[in-house]
């Protein structure tokens, strides 16, 4: 698995490979040059991979891994990657939100049991495409990091509800809140990783959860899994239903977003709005 994942960074093409080993779909990001950053094309990819393996009997497993040292590093925020996303700017992170909302329920709702090999680094959006699947199987050499409110920006996209699920809401508000990196042991203490194992026992370690798991009543595991998702899709689709309303609201009418992400591109500290609006009103506050 590594290794495709080597060689698929290696071979350049397509930003997403995807490869069979029995009754197992490796689903490789493919952008190591980008550190396996989502762009609009592999956002894209993802949404047609997610549906095809929706519909194939003989795939029990989907293991989900980066190509090169990255796991994912989020979405893409160079001015290139920026452009492929979006049009103007009252449009931006709604259309974001929905492609990206899309993606997430296409991975969770897998009928597949799904595991995250996770790598490297695992940042934003590469947080978010780690809780949504079954389990996280983490290499040493890992961390997962949330920077959005340190760009002045929130944590969406349905990635919340999978984060608090696994950690509950005191580690949630200080991972999400602090920007920490969270490293592997770490995040094997409070229950975001799955299993912790050398970088080089990563693949091995990742195929034999796949085989055991592959191994047992496929109709059963699928059933199983089905339940524990209805269980929770109603309070799923309310928070994503509020974080479009509040998407469009916070970056119709605030622009310290848009700074956050020229400062990362620019490698200098942000310098956000002394004045900004109650997203839930529009209204303003006084300046200080």
């Amino acid at each position: 698995m590594v290794a495709e994942a080597a060689r698929a960074g290696a071979n350049g093409g397509s930003p997403l490979v995807m490869s069979r080993e029995g009754f197992v779909a490796h689903v490789i990001l493919n952008r190591p040059e980008r550190r396996n950053a989502l762009d609009r094309v592999l956002l894209l990819a993802l949404k047609r991979v997610f549906s095809d393996l929706r519909q194939d009997p003989g795939v029990r497993v989907v293991v989900l891994s980066g190509a090169g040292g990255s796991f994912c590093s989020g979405v893409d925020i160079s001015e290139e990657g920026r452009r492929e996303f979006y049009k103007p700017p009252q449009q931006i992170e709604r259309l974001y939100q929905e492609n990206g909302q899309e993606v997430v329920r296409g991975l969770q709702s897998l009928p597949q049991v799904t595991i995250a090999a996770v790598n490297g680094p695992a940042i934003g959006w590469g947080t978010c495409l780690a809780t949504a699947c079954d389990f996280r199987v983490v290499s040493t050499g890992a961390f997962f990091r949330i920077p959005e409110i340190g760009l002045g920006m929130y944590y969406d996209v349905g990635c919340l509800y999978g984060l608090l699920s696994l950690v509950g809401p005191a580690q949630a508000k200080r991972v999400i809140m602090t920007g920490e990196d969270i490293g592997a042991a770490e995040a094997r203490s409070m229950g975001l990783a799955d299993r912790v194992v050398s970088s080089a026992g990563l693949a091995a370690e990742t195929l034999r959860l796949a085989a055991s798991l592959g191994a047992r009543d496929s109709t059963a595991l699928r059933i199983a899994k089905r339940q524990m998702y209805a269980a929770t899709v109603a309070a799923k689709r309310h928070l994503g239903l509020v974080e479009l309303e509040l998407t469009t609201a916070y970056y119709g009418s605030n622009s310290d977003g848009f700074e956050g992400l020229a400062a990362r591109r620019e490698a200098r500290s942000p310098v956000f709005a002394r004045e900004s609006g109650d997203i839930r009103s529009g209204r303003k506050r006084n300046r200080r």
